[in-house]
């Protein structure tokens, strides 16, 4: 396609043009054009190379004749690009490793002479690359020391090679001459992660995400992608100008492994993992017709034995250069299977051999499975190397291939999720209160657990963080009543423990009967204020036998009768939790305190009471509060507490 822009205003002697012939898919008028403009100026370029692009749409045996058109163009024009991205389409349409070693040949030169040419570094990029071509493209852009493009190419080059110092060096170059500039602060950002220099790379991320509106390089996309849900991508597609900020902090929030500290680790470990893909899961053949073919992809899983045909397919987002959908999920990030599992992973927990087919050509080393534990039970995956394969030979890259309903299941689970492997093995108590908020139409959330000191924050249903609070003791938030996402991590001596669940944040609004906040049960003999009680509740809500025990609890819109006074009856339940067979002969009854209240009535009623040491033995309890408005005759009972008495 590029080759006829630069046809347009070839004609041969005769007056007839190949590339209108060649554009009509008249291929032998175009063919007998092009060989007559040949014959008579066989030493112009533009002659070899309309001939080339004529032999390029010819069938099958005219690729090497128009890459024999292609390089004699190059020879008698040696600075043009329109010869050499005749090779790279040469290249491309022989696909293999041989037209593979065409394609970057022709590349590298197209680098050398305009090392700003994005179309030719992301064709670059597509191909295969150990560390010899890495250093032939770097020695290529290396004569080009002014060049901007030329520079941030070379960092990025750095960072596969592994030389981060070498890449932060050649990013600070870039940003000192051309100021706030998104992807070199991601190279130093990796290269400093690379080094164990992690202050310095959340510091270079963050300069890159307070740049994110402004960024038109899709770099910070196109490194989280990798890992992102399909939801997410979708909220990513839909982002407006000025939005792509919050997104990436609303991306990385949800996924950072531990609230208390200020930094996000899952930032570092994914720079990390993508260090270990890069070297380890790379693809070696992304030429091959599988990586390029839908059709070939479907044809080929279904050549293997017992194979599902399905396949599934990985949050990746809408890719502007194939709408068709021809590219395989695996060409689109330049990794295998394994590479896009351990990305979003980490290191398997265990793996198995795969016994394949005893057939000629296949391999033990074609197969490997991978297992991982999760909340959700044991995940297994398993990979084959079959992007090469034709009926039963097996070979080329390694892809999917579940052989079940339940691989496949447990296939699409893995390629849209992803997991922290940061260790969080402390399993705490952890007990949560809801109250009327202070602020109108706010509630007041409290959550407490027996650590050091813990991290809480609260997702709400768009997973925009509305709350977040690190720190030793009570942990406390003030958010809109509805539906969440928790997090609460917890520190004991240096042991992390981590939860992740839902929550649904009560609203404390008028109502026809009374509404009651949480029940607090304070381990101390007098009564207090709520910041008071909530203080005196342990966190593993054990209480010492024969000591006191205070409660305390709010009740909400109690109807006044006409002197104003309210009046209730509050009826305190200490019920033992009991093994089964107790609860079948009656062993153990509940321990029941009831009052009759009568006070001015208040929006907020405070109810507390005072137990006094030895009213509740030892043994289990699951507490409940009931409060019964006298005027209304209707009751409201509180969510129960499960108690430890020892």
């Amino acid at each position: 396609m590029l080759a006829l822009l630069v046809l347009l205003s070839l004609q041969d002697p005769a007056g007839i043009d190949p590339d209108s012939q060649l554009a009509a898919g008249r291929l032998p008028e175009a063919r007998r054009a092009a060989e007559q403009f040949v014959a008579q100026q066989p030493s112009d370029p533009h002659a070899h190379l309309a001939l080339g692009w004529v032999w390029q749409a010819w069938p099958a045996e005219g690729r090497y004749r128009a890459l024999d058109e292609f390089r004699t163009a190059e020879r008698l024009a040696p600075g043009e690009p329109a010869p050499l991205w005749g090779q790279v389409a040469v290249g491309y349409r022989l696909g293999s490793d041989e037209g593979e070693g065409i394609a970057r040949r022709a590349l590298l030169r197209l680098l050398e002479l305009r090392p700003g040419d994005r179309l030719a570094w992301a064709r670059f990029l597509e191909l295969y690359h150990d560390d010899a071509i890495w250093r032939r493209v770097d020695r290529a852009l290396a004569l080009h020391p002014d060049d901007l493009a030329a520079l941030e190419r070379r960092a990025l080059i750095a960072i596969a090679l592994e030389q981060p110092e070498r890449a932060d060096s050649l990013a600070a170059q870039v940003l000192a001459r051309r100021g706030p500039h998104v992807p070199a602060w991601l190279v130093r950002a990796e290269a400093s992660f690379q080094t164990g220099r992690d202050s310095a790379g959340y510091a270079w991320y963050d300069s890159a995400l307070g740049h994110a509106d402004l960024d038109s390089s899709g770099a910070l996309w196109a490194n989280a992608r990798l890992i992102a849900t399909p939801d997410e991508a979708a909220r990513f597609a839909a982002t407006g100008p000025g939005d792509a900020r919050r997104f990436f902090l609303w991306f990385w929030s949800k996924r950072d492994p531990n609230l208390i500290t200020p930094q996000n680790e899952r930032i570092a470990e994914h720079f990390r993992r993508l260090a270990v893909v890069r070297r380890r899961f790379q693809l070696l053949h992304p030429l091959s017709l599988y990586h390029r073919s839908a059709t070939a992809r479907r044809l080929a899983t279904a050549a293997l034995p017992g194979t599902l045909p399905q396949f599934v397919a990985a949050a990746l987002g809408p890719d502007a250069d194939d709408p068709a959908g021809e590219r395989s999920i695996y060409s689109r990030c330049g990794l295998d299977a394994r590479g896009l599992v351990w990305l979003r992973h980490g290191p398997p927990d265990s793996r198995d051999p795969v016994r394949l087919p005893d057939l000629p050509g296949v391999s033990s080393l074609d197969a490997e499975a991978w297992h991982y534990e999760t909340a959700a039970g044991r995940v297994g995956i398993t990979f084959t190397r079959a992007s090469a394969s034709a009926g039963l030979q097996l070979g080329g890259d390694y892809i999917f291939t579940p052989t079940s309903k339940r691989q496949m299941s447990d296939t699409r689970r893995l390629l849209e999720t992803d997991r922290t492997t940061l260790r969080a093995p402390l399993a705490a108590r952890v007990w949560a209160a809801f109250f009327r908020g202070r602020t109108p139409g706010r509630t007041e959330v409290y959550y407490r657990s027996a650590t050091d000191t813990a991290g809480l924050a609260l997702w709400d249903e768009r997973g925009v963080a509305v709350a977040l609070a690190s720190g030793p003791g009570l942990s406390r938030a003030s958010v809109p009543p509805g539906h969440y996402t928790f997090g609460l991590d917890v520190d004991s001596a240096g042991v992390l423990g981590r939860i992740r669940d839902t929550v649904t944040v009560p609203h404390f609004a008028r109502a026809a009967a009374p509404l009651l906040s949480s029940l607090i049960l304070g381990a101390t003999d007098r009564s207090g204020d709520r910041d008071a009680l909530l203080a005196a509740m342990p966190a593993d809500l054990a209480y010492r036998a024969g000591a006191p025990l205070a409660a305390y609890a709010e009740v909400y819109g109690l109807a006044a009768d006409e002197r104003g006074v309210a009046r209730y009856v509050a009826r305190y339940s200490f019920a033992p939790v009991r093994p089964f067979l107790a609860r079948v002969l009656g062993v153990g009854h509940a321990i029941v305190v009831e009052f009759t209240r009568e006070a001015p009535a208040q929006d907020v009623m405070v109810e507390q009471l005072v137990l006094e040491p030895g009213r509740v033995p030892r043994g289990r309890y699951r507490v409940t509060l009931g409060v019964t408005d006298a005027l209304r005759n209707v009751k409201s009972e509180s969510v129960a507490v499960e108690i430890t008495v020892r």
